[in-house]
C-alpha cells in the first residue's frame, strides 16, 4: 500500500529536521577551537604515520604527545599506565589480594623492606630485609625486578612459591605461601608514651585510612591518655575523602574542614564535620616537608580550628585536589581539578596564581639535633641494612633496652668507608666550588693558601660527622636491628617512640597545659 500524503509530508518534513540538526551541529563542531586543533593532530598524526620515511611507532609516539600536553599543566596531574592505575584501584578498595610485603628493586633483585604482620608473608616466616630471588620457579627478572610483583599477587586462597636469600645467616630458603586479603596498613603503630600520652604513627590517607585512625583512637581513649602526638612527618596524603573523616574525629560539629575551589562554581563545596568529636584532649601534630597533600588538610583544618599546635617543618604545600579519568586503551588520567582552602581563608596555592609550594608553617620550629645533610645520607640508602646485615650475630646479641658502645660506630665508619660512602658538608662542597672557580680566574697564591687551609679544616670536621652523630647512628642500627628481629611495630615501641626527640619535645609541651594553650591563641589572624 504506497503511502498516503500525509505520511509522505511527515517523512519530508522530519527529513529537513534532520538534515538541519545536522548542519547546523556541524557548524557549531567546526566553530569549536578545540575540535578544530583535534581534526589538525589527528590528520597530522595520519600523514606521519602514513607517509614519513621511516615507520613510527605508534604507540610510543601519541604516549609522548599526550606526556607532553600534560606537562604544560602542573607536576601532579600526569598518566597512568595500566599496571599503576589497577595498583591505585585496588588501594582505593582499601586492601589488595597477595602476602603482605613491602619490596623495592635492589642490585636486579627484590628486597624486602617490611612485612605485615599477621599476613601470609609474616606468618610463613618472611622478614624484613630478606632477598627474593625467584617466585613460584621464575628467577627475578634482572632487566626489570618491579615485574616480578605479578607474580606475587594473585587470587587469595591460591600457593606461590618463594626462593628467599637471607643474608643475616648466609642461607637460601623455599616457602610456600598462600595468598590472602591483605588490609593496607596506614597506622604501623599507636600506643602510649612511657609518660601516659597517646601517640599514634599515620602513614598515607589512602582508602581506610580514617578508619584504621578512628579505631586507633578508640582503642587509646580506653587508656585515659593525657594528649595525642599525631605523627604526619612524610606522610604524602592520599584521597581527600579520608583527609576529610580523619578530621572528623577531632572537630566539633559544624567545623569548616576545608573548602573546594574547582574552574565550575558548580563544583565547588565545602566539607565540615558531622558529629561529636571522640576526643577533645590536647593534640600536637608532627609535620615536615614531607608532609603533604591530605596530611596538610587534617594540618590546616585541626589548625585553623586551635583545635591542635603544628610541631616539626613547614609542609610541603600541594594544595590541589586531582580526580582520575580512565582512558579507552586501559591507562589513566590524574589531572588536578581544584584547589582547597581552610577555615581561616588561606590557601595553599592561591587562585590565579604561579603554582608554588608554600606549605603551612608550624606554631612550633623544631628540629632535630644534628646536622640534616649527614642524616639524610645516612638514610637515603641502605647503607644502615646492609651493615645490619654484615655484623648481624653481633648487633643481634646486644639486649634490647642496651645502647650499642662506641666500637659499633668504629664498625659502622669502616663498612661506611669500604662501601665509598664520604659525607660532605654545605660547607665543604661549598669551598671546592670556590676553589674551582679561584684556579679558573687565576687568582693569587695568597688567596688560593687561604682557601685550601679553609678546606682542609672543613674536610676534617667532616671525617668526624660520625662520630659527632654516635647516638643518632646508634638510634637507627637499634631500629634496624628491632624491626628485623621483632617487626615494625616493635621497633616504633621499643626504639622510635622513646628515642626520637621530636618526640620527647612534644610529651613535655603536652604535660605543660599553660604553654599548650599558649600556642592555641597567639596565633596572628590569617588575611
Amino acid at each position: 500500500m504506497p503511502p498516503t500524503k500525509k505520511e509522505v509530508a511527515v517523512g519530508f518534513i522530519s527529513a529537513a529536521v534532520i538534515f538541519f540538526v545536522l548542519f547546523f551541529a556541524g557548524i557549531s563542531l567546526l566553530d569549536d577551537p578545540l575540535l578544530r586543533q583535534s581534526v589538525a593532530f589527528s590528520r597530522t598524526a595520519h600523514y606521519i604515520l602514513a607517509d614519513y620515511h621511516l615507520p613510527v611507532m605508534r604507540a610510543p609516539a601519541f604516549n609522548a604527545a599526550e606526556n607532553n600536553l600534560l606537562e604544560l599543566l602542573d607536576p601532579f596531574s600526569q598518566l597512568m599506565d595500566k599496571r599503576d592505575y589497577l595498583q591505585m584501584r585496588e588501594e582505593y578498595s582499601g586492601e589488595y589480594s597477595g602476602i603482605g610485603v613491602t619490596i623495592i628493586p635492589r642490585d636486579s633483585l627484590l628486597m624486602v623492606i617490611s612485612v605485615h604482620e599477621g599476613g601470609p608473608a609474616y606468618d610463613g616466616g618472611v622478614r624484613s630485609g630478606d632477598w627474593i630471588l625467584a617466585v613460584d620457579g621464575h628467577n627475578v627478572p634482572h632487566d626489570n625486578p618491579s615485574s616480578a610483583t605479578d607474580y606475587i599477587r594473585g587470587q587469595s586462597g591460591t600457593p606461590v612459591k618463594l626462593t628467599i636469600y637471607r643474608p643475616r645467616i648466609d642461607e637460601t630458603l623455599h616457602l610456600t605461601l598462600t595468598r590472602g586479603a591483605i588490609k593496607l596498613e596506614h597506622i604501623p603503630y599507636y600506643g602510649m608514651t612511657e609518660t601516659g600520652m597517646a601517640y599514634i604513627r599515620l602513614a598515607d590517607f589512602e582508602a581506610g585510612a580514617a578508619e584504621q585512625l578512628q579505631e586507633a583512637v578508640e582503642i587509646l581513649e580506653s587508656k585515659n591518655p593525657r594528649g595525642y602526638i599525631l605523627d604526619l612527618k612524610g606522610n604524602p596524603g592520599g584521597y581527600l575523602g579520608e583527609a576529610v573523616e580523619a578530621a572528623d574525629i577531632f572537630l566539633n560539629k559544624g567545623v569548616l574542614i576545608v573548602g573546594i575551589d574547582s574552574r565550575s562554581r558548580w563544583d565547588n563545596r565545602q566539607y565540615k564535620s558531622t558529629s561529636k568529636p571522640l576526643t577533645d584532649r590536647p593534640l600536637v601534630v608532627l609535620t615536615d616537608r614531607g608532609t603533604a597533600s591530605g596530611a596538610e588538610i587534617l594540618t590546616g583544618a585541626l589548625h585553623a580550628a586551635e583545635r591542635a599546635v603544628v610541631v616539626g617543618d613547614t609542609t610541603f604545600g600541594k594544595g590541589l585536589v586531582q580526580s582520575v579519568f580512565s582512558l579507552a586503551n586501559g591507562d589513566a588520567m590524574r589531572l588536578t581539578i581544584s584547589r582547597y582552602y581552610f577555615a581561616d581563608g588561606r590557601y595553599l596555592n592561591p587562585p590565579d596564581s604561579v603554582l608554588h609550594f608554600v606549605g603551612l608553617a608550624p606554631d612550633i620550629v623544631y628540629s632535630p639535633p644534628g646536622e640534616l645533610a649527614f642524616q639524610d645520607l645516612i638514610l637515603s640508602g641502605l647503607l644502615l641494612y646492609d651493615f645490619a646485615d654484615e655484623y648481624w650475630p653481633l648487633l643481634s646479641g646486644y639486649p634490647d633496652k642496651f645502647g650499642y658502645p662506641d666500637t659499633v660506630i668504629t664498625l659502622f665508619e669502616e663498612f661506611a668507608r669500604s662501601r665509598g660512602i664520604e659525607y660532605q658538608s654545605w660547607m665543604t662542597q661549598t669551598l671546592n666550588q670556590t676553589l674551582q672557580y679561584q684556579h679558573a680566574d687565576s687568582a693569587g697564591p695568597a688567596v688560593l693558601a687561604q682557601l685550601d687551609s679553609m678546606l682542609a679544616l672543613s674536610q676534617a670536621l667532616d671525617r668526624d660527622a660520625l662520630e659527632r652523630h654516635a647516638d643518632f647512628l646508634k638510634f637507627q642500627i637499634r631500629r634496624v636491628v628491632v624491626e628485623r628481629k621483632d617487626g615494625r611495630a616493635a621497633s616504633y615501641r621499643d626504639v622510635i617512640v622513646p628515642g626520637r626527640t621530636d618526640i620527647r619535645f612534644v610529651e613535655q609541651l603536652l604535660a605543660d597545659s599553660t604553654r599548650y594553650d599558649s600556642y592555641l591563641t597567639a596565633r596572628p589572624d590569617t588575611e
